[in-house]
């Protein structure tokens, strides 16, 4: 596999990987504004221009987009995260040139016509609503509001329906040519494409795009510590502790992977097996981590009774104590090793996971790393890094707690 980078004049960033069994071109357009880049009157702006990106151009009406794509068994869809939004085409590597050019032309000359944009107004606000009938979804907005308390990073990416409502089409017109007209523009290609190919492709098709100053965005505050509580009609109890953990960027970051892969990330983790297979108090029980720019969170996530919230509390804090004084041996770290390797070497069977890694490495590493380097850092990770980062890390007086559901009588819940 080769990987090949190229800075167009402009300043966007071509990346691409040429892999040479892959009949298909995987094909991507990143921006780095998500929505915490949004103030609370554009909450889910980014996310309601990524879905108008579909509803036509100067040359083509939404229709013609998707029959153009579809008529070459090719796919198209889009994705708004909180520090990022992008857009990306998947076609056999003869339909390359369509790819790119449809996704050229909805990022240069969308129409945001407003008759399309009241019809995509209500699929979105539909978005919001099934969001908040599932427990999980709701639960993990309701953390990240709670837990950085009125900052960006924790409005819901898709908005609500108070600031959706609220659009117009100059408002949407004026935040993109603003927000996704920056420095930090990605192209990422991942087929059996040489990198000049993809180059001249895009060369010309961005060549006139100017870009203004990269966006750099606040820095979040204190987490907010506490025990946030919503009562809601369900037949269990949806829990997420949250504690801070690394940027994405971090030295140490290869080692918090190991320790959450000993915590809850496999099946052969401290908390499935103590809390789903020995106890059977949940079915659904892992942790992991959600990476910023510049922040982190460690997230234990259950679904239980109400009846049994407490006793699985107790559980979790007793596996988390466990680990933070050290207490697990070199078999649980080489386990958690092999099954982070081996899921990373999975992954890499899917183009789109590859041309989301090429992305992500520029972004928040600013260069890229070889699979075989980032699989040499894995084996690289010490027992003692472990230990030390346990007991920074797991120190249960930095976890929150939020549940949603089932709230059991009596006293409090307590981490």
């Amino acid at each position: 596999m080769t990987v090949g980078k190229t800075v167009l004049d402009n300043g966007v960033t071509v990346i691409s990987e040429q892999v040479p069994h892959l009949y298909s071109a995987t094909v991507g357009i990143w921006v780095s504004v998500g929505s915490r880049a949004e103030s609370p009157p554009d909450s889910g702006i980014g996310h309601f221009i990524e879905h108008m990106l579909f509803k036509g151009t100067g040359r083509r009406k939404a229709i013609d987009i998707s029959r153009e794509i579809e008529s070459v068994g090719g796919t198209m869809n889009a994705y708004t995260d909180r520090e990022y939004i992008f857009f990306f085409a998947k076609a056999l590597a003869k339909d390359f040139p369509l790819a790119a050019d449809l996704l050229c032309d909805i990022f240069l000359d969308s129409r945001f016509d407003a008759e399309e944009m009241e019809r995509e107004r209500g699929v979105v606000l539909q978005e919001i609503l099934m969001a908040e009938d599932s427990p999980e979804d709701y639960l993990h907005d309701f953390f990240h509001e709670s837990y950085w308390n009125g900052h960006p990073l924790g409005s819901p990416v898709q908005g609500t329906t108070g600031s959706v409502s609220a659009f117009d089409r100059e408002r949407v017109v004026r935040y993109f040519g603003d927000r996704f007209r920056r420095q930090g523009t990605i192209v990422t290609v991942v087929g059996n494409l040489p990198h000049e190919r993809v180059v001249e492709v895009f060369g010309s098709a961005l060549s006139g795009l100017a870009l203004g100053e990269r966006l750099r965005p606040d820095a979040p505050p204190a987490p907010e510590r506490g025990v946030f509580l919503k009562k809601r009609p369900l037949e269990q109890l949806h829990l997420v502790l949250g504690a801070p953990a690394l940027p994405r960027g971090s030295d140490l970051r290869h080692v918090a992977y190991v320790l959450n892969g000993i915590l809850g990330g496999s099946m052969c983790s401290r908390l499935f097996q103590e809390i789903r297979e020995k106890r059977g108090l949940a079915y659904s029980i892992y942790s992991s981590i959600s990476s910023y720019a510049d922040s982190g969170i460690l997230k234990i996530c259950a679904g239980t009774s109400g009846g049994q919230a407490r006793e699985f509390l107790k559980v979790a804090a007793a596996a988390v104590d466990e680990l933070r004084a050290g207490r697990f041996d070199d078999g649980e770290i080489a386990v958690a090793k092999e099954w982070i390797k081996g899921s990373m070497l999975l992954s890499l069977e899917s183009a789109e996971y590859r041309m989301s890694r090429l992305a992500m490495n520029e972004m928040f590493l600013g260069r890229q790393e070889s699979p075989d380097g980032e699989l040499r850092r894995v084996d690289e990770v010490t027992p003692e890094q472990v230990r030390r980062l346990a007991a920074s890390m797991l120190d249960r007086e930095r976890f929150s707690l939020a549940a949603v559901g089932d709230l059991p009588p009596g006293p409090g819940l307590v981490f």
